[in-house]
């Protein structure tokens, strides 16, 4: 608990959203001052466990002279012990989460813990969770004394110095906390910071921890996003907590001057750029500016680098000037894109709000395909208000366009806080209490029975109990297993063109080796469909059994193993070749390779890699 004592604050005056790194004079011994930053791997399918709000608050802290950790938690009761263990030599003077709805009851479980092994030291908690729900995580979490709302640097500079000087939180922006008496209070937010260019360079800890072999480093070059689906808990136009502009965007000079900075230190060169939208502010004449700045100031530099973005499929047209812009951004390292498909029917892209049409959909698939980009969709079928005719409707689109991920065919809508879908499935009476007592991202109801029937049978098939009740990967299966390989397995085969296409044979052993990927994608495809069509009609009909069930698990992953085998098999034999024919397959790697001489240049022919699905 917070002790509530005053002591009186000399502070300048700033100016909403302004943000210096400054030290109150009163904080006199800033090292003595030690936290500790738990990162939850809980929940996440993802290559990189890295946490960028962390690594900026944590360079913030740092940068003002106090001591600041960041370490990774693994899932299960032994990490957590670990961790305990760890902090006891380690003496923090406070404990801070960054807490999602995935990871609250891992968050709970592990505070409890560190209560008895720490009765005197704060925990705080942020993230996405406390920022809509500070006031519930109080109270859903006991042991906690403190969660922040919003953005996390100017919060955790006052905090920490307040905690320093034993000061009242009372007049702490942006947190909610536990007074003396054991009530719990919020406190005005804090604006949003309108210069991020004023933010120090992020920490890159867990780069380092994992020994500078991430499969990727995440970027932010913006905050904030001017869309608003009604599903999502990013900061948008309709659920700001902070006052200031929805968007706000960093220069492509300073973005590209980090950049370099990590590949200069690290040697390390693919990355995930994590704005909402890479082509914010506007998708259009501005944002794509902005965005071929970043990329051309890349080239300009000679960054040799791979990197991912966000894009919203409404802002990409069949027109010279797009495919211009993509042949531009493939050149300067362009691999991977996420898009919010999210629907193959109109009906569903208007609940979710989404600007976009089936056919703007369709056409940045295509698009991305032309210019040799994997696409990484987001895509969601099973949801409260999901109808039968909507889930066939949505199996056949994605067996048309990229269906061989049979997890986004059988994939649930997760609810958050302070998002418009969860205020109205409140309002229709299909919230759950498991959602209420604790934020349980599938803590909802279905309108038609048989739909949820039909999801959570979908949800037993690919691990075991931690995903089918709680969404934590924990077991890996073939299933999830493929899903991550895919992208590694495209990677190989876009680094390898453009950096090699100019050897004699390479784009011969290519085009053969996307041929085969392409037939083996469309024959999962139609795999999934079939599979996934044939449990619809056991439901409708009322004849889905536990022992069809439990075939299936096996049955399925029999056959996605199956398919990563043939795949990795082929991609050793396609190496092989393409050393013999000169090309040094490690040089593709994130990590670059030792310099070596008679290395051949980086090439790219400005017209993408082709298709490859």
């Amino acid at each position: 608990m917070i002790e509530d004592i005053t002591i009186g604050r000399a502070t300048a005056r700033k100016k909403p959203g302004e943000f210096e790194l400054t030290l109150d004079p009163r904080v006199t011994d800033p090292s003595s001052f030690k936290v500790s930053f738990l990162i939850l791997l809980d929940g996440d399918l993802v290559m990189s466990p890295e946490h960028l709000g962390v690594a900026y608050m944590t360079s913030v802290l740092r940068g003002a002279g106090f001591t600041a950790e960041i370490r990774e938690v693994e899932h299960g009761a032994a990490s957590h012990a670990a961790v305990v263990d760890h902090l006891r030599a380690y003496q923090p003077d406070l404990l801070c989460f960054t807490l999602m709805s995935l990871n609250l009851t891992s968050c709970i479980s592990l505070c409890q813990q560190l209560r008895e092994a720490f009765p005197d030291t704060p925990i705080a908690c942020g993230g996405p969770a406390g920022t809509f729900a500070g006031l519930d995580v109080l109270r859903n979490n006991p042991y906690a004394d403190i969660v922040a709302v919003g953005e996390g640097e100017p919060t955790i500079l006052d905090l920490v110095q307040r905690l320093y000087l034993k000061e009242s939180l009372a007049e702490c922006p942006g947190v909610c906390y536990r007074d003396a008496e054991g009530g719990v209070r919020q406190n005005p937010a804090r604006p949003l910071i309108h210069d991020l260019e004023a933010l120090p360079f992020p920490a890159r800890d867990q780069l380092s921890q994992h020994g500078d072999k991430l499969e990727y480093v995440r970027v932010s070059t913006s905050r904030g996003c001017v869309a608003n689906c009604t599903f999502c808990s990013a900061p948008h136009l309709k659920n700001r907590v902070q006052a200031g502009k929805a968007w706000r965007g960093r220069g492509p000079e300073q973005i590209v001057d980090e950049v370099a900075q990590i590949v200069e230190r690290h040697q390390f060169r693919t990355f995930d750029f994590v704005d909402s939208t890479f082509e914010d502010p506007d998708g259009g004449r501005v944002g794509k500016k902005r965005a071929g700045a970043i990329a051309q100031g890349i080239l300009d530099r000679g960054l040799d680098i791979y990197y991912n973005v966000c894009m919203r499929a409404e802002n990409w047209h069949d027109t010279p000037e797009d495919h211009a812009l993509l042949d531009l951004l493939t050149a300067s390292g362009l691999e991977k894109v996420n898009v919010g498909i999210e629907s193959g029917t109109a009906e569903e892209l208007l609940l979710w709000e989404k600007r976009a049409t089936v056919e703007d959909n369709v056409t940045i698939i295509r698009m991305l395909r032309e210019h040799g980009i994997y696409l990484a969709m987001g895509f969601l079928p099973f949801h409260p208000y999901a109808t039968v005719d909507s889930l066939i409707a949505n199996a056949q689109f994605l067996r048309d366009n990229s269906g061989h991920n049979l997890r986004r065919m059988t994939e649930r809508l997760e609810i958050y806080p302070g998002t418009s879908i969860v205020r109205r499935m409140e309002g229709d009476g299909l919230l759950a209490e498991t959602y209420r007592e604790n934020l349980d991202p599938y803590g909802y109801e279905f309108a038609d029975e048989r739909v949820g029937k039909l999801a959570w049978h979908f949800a037993q098939l690919y691990n075991n109990q931690d995903y089918h009740q709680h969404g934590v990967i924990t077991d890996q299966s073939a299933v999830f297993e493929f899903e991550t390989y895919n992208v590694v397995l495209q990677t190989f085969i876009s680094r390898l063109q453009r950096r090699f296409g100019s050897l004699a044979g390479v784009d011969e052993v290519m085009d053969g080796f996307k041929n085969t990927v392409h037939d083996l994608r469309q024959e999962m495809g139609q795999f999934n469909y079939t599979f996934f069509m044939s449990n619809l009609e056991s439901v409708m009909n009322d004849v889905l059994d536990t022992d069809k069930q439990a075939r299936q698990v096996v049955e399925v992953e029999e056959y996605f193993r199956d398919r990563l085998d043939r795949l990795r098999s082929e991609q050793l034999r396609v190496g092989k070749r393409l050393s013999r024919l000169g090309a040094r397959v490690s040089e593709i790697s994130s990590t670059l390779p030792p310099v070596l001489p008679g290395g051949l240049p980086r090439n790219y022919t400005g017209e993408g890699s082709g298709a490859t699905w």
